[in-house]
């Protein structure tokens, strides 16, 4: 069947067209699978290059990062072994000004206004009386306070060493020459660059002077002794008699009345009068509640019929009572009644570091401390009403202050003594009668707390030592690291 025209034409025309891609494809040569296999992987080589790459960036600063952290604590434990022996340098000079102290405090020095006053009173044919002589009293004798006089800090400690090192504006030492080498442990040969493992170690070592170090501290020293003694109240007679009156009359003060009107963490509520008597429980040796009878001078804490542990029973947990001495400070947290209203108020008004037998020294600048010492050499079978008047108190200690003429100048206990006799105030017959050997007051410390802050770069160490003053540097009572 013949076809028409127009479908021979078309089919002339298709068959025209395939003839040329006919002929190419039997001209164009077939791939090999090595060139499709390197065409798929072309681009790997710049994927693997830029992963390398962050790989390595990371584990650089990583490593970078490390090292800073490892030279930041390597330089923070420098500074805290330079920091530790800084307070220690504190501790140190410390003690040794007290070693001065309790020398200077076997040597009786005599005041010379006092004998400048006696004797142009004597070639005036007398000297001012009443009033006039009590404004115009000075101390027989001069009760020199090392402690308080000098300041113990790095810079004194400069003073008392020579530095031949040169320093910077900043106070730092400045390097000097570099360490010789001792020629006896150098071995033949050691010369230039056979130089042994000593000799260069000593080329990069600078020679330091003994008062070249970095770093500060600063010590500061307190007399335990102005303070009321919790454990006089196990002395019994007397001294446990005054020292509870004391107690009292502090814990009773209408500024601390707050203290006493609310509950604590145990939901107690306490008195005065109930915590005194739980200081004198825990640290006695009888397992008997006492009981307080402010009036009997010779046995003031009677025993009574109830178990003093009664008290810690309600406690969660619940504890015994010590029964022993106390062994520091922060130990009164455990004796019913304290709390922390009341060692914010009362921590510095309380030691039980010095001796049993210590007497509270009347050389304080604490007024509720002179207060109760005036107090104590007041005579307790003619009690004065004035001195329940905060305004006459304040004028008597004013007096007392005033005859000291500096904070570094105690006064002797019959200084102290005439100065309240002669505000018109009955003195206990039993200190005046014998005031050298009195059981009430003194004048001298043998107890002392000794606080050192050493400062190295930004690192702080501070250490707390109770120094109980011998014919060395004193006994080490307390310790304390922080």
């Amino acid at each position: 069947m013949a076809f028409p025209y127009f479908q021979q034409a078309s089919r002339r025309r298709g068959k025209a067209r395939m003839a040329p891609v006919h002929v190419h494809a039997q001209t164009r040569p077939a791939r090999s699978s090595a060139e499709k296999k390197h065409r798929r992987s072309r681009g790997v080589a710049l994927i693997i290059a830029l992963v390398s790459i962050t790989l390595l960036t990371v584990v650089a600063t990583e490593f970078a990062y490390n090292t800073r952290v490892d030279l930041q604590l390597a330089a923070n434990q420098r500074d805290e072994v330079r920091a530790y022996y800084m307070a220690r340098s504190g501790l140190s000079l410390g003690r040794l000004l007290l070693r001065f102290q309790r020398q200077v405090d076997q040597t009786p020095i005599p005041n010379p206004a006092s004998l400048l006053s006696g004797l142009m009173g004597g070639a005036l044919g007398g000297g001012a009386t009443g009033a006039a002589g009590a404004a115009a009293f000075q101390p027989q004798s001069l009760n020199l306070q090392l402690w308080k006089l000098a300041r113990v800090d790095c810079h004194m400690l400069k003073g008392l060493v020579k530095s031949d090192g040169a320093q910077s504006e900043d106070g730092r030492p400045v390097e000097t020459e570099a360490v010789q080498v001792d020629p006896n442990f150098q071995m033949d040969g050691e010369d230039g660059d056979n130089a042994g493992a000593a000799t260069q170690m000593a080329a990069q070592m600078q020679r330091r002077s003994f008062g070249g170090f970095e770093g500060c501290f600063l010590a500061t020293i307190s007399d335990e002794e102005e303070k009321l003694n919790v454990m006089r109240l196990n002395t019994g007679g007397a001294e446990s008699q005054a020292t509870a009156a004391r107690m009292l009359d502090m814990f009773s003060d209408k500024r601390f009345e707050f203290l006493w009107q609310q509950d604590d963490a145990n939901k107690v509520r306490s008195t005065p009068r109930d915590t005194i008597l739980a200081l004198k429980d825990w640290s006695d040796e009888d397992q008997t509640q006492s009981t307080l009878n402010e009036k009997d001078p010779t046995n003031p804490f009677v025993a009574g019929f109830a178990d003093e542990g009664s008290a810690y029973s309600r406690y969660e947990p619940r504890y015994e009572v010590k029964n022993a001495r106390f062994d520091s400070l922060d130990e009164l947290y455990r004796v019913h009644g304290v709390n922390d209203r009341f060692m914010a108020a009362f921590r510095d008004r309380l030691t039980v570091y010095p001796d049993i037998n210590s007497k509270p020294n009347v050389n304080t600048d604490d007024p509720i401390m002179l207060g109760l010492a005036i107090m104590s050499a007041a005579d307790p079978n003619r009690p004065d009403p004035r001195l329940t008047d905060p305004v006459f108190l304040n004028e008597l200690i004013s007096r007392i202050r005033a005859a000291r003429m500096f904070n570094f100048f105690g006064m002797s206990v019959a200084d102290f003594v005439n100065v309240v006799e002669q505000a018109g105030i009955a003195v206990n017959p039993l200190i005046k009668g014998n005031v050298q050997q009195n059981r009430y007051l003194g004048d001298k410390s043998k107890t002392f707390t000794i606080k050192s802050v050493g400062e190295a770069g930004s690192v702080q160490k501070t250490l707390t030592a109770v120094i109980r003053l011998d014919d060395g540097l004193g006994k080490l009572v307390y310790y304390r690291e922080e």
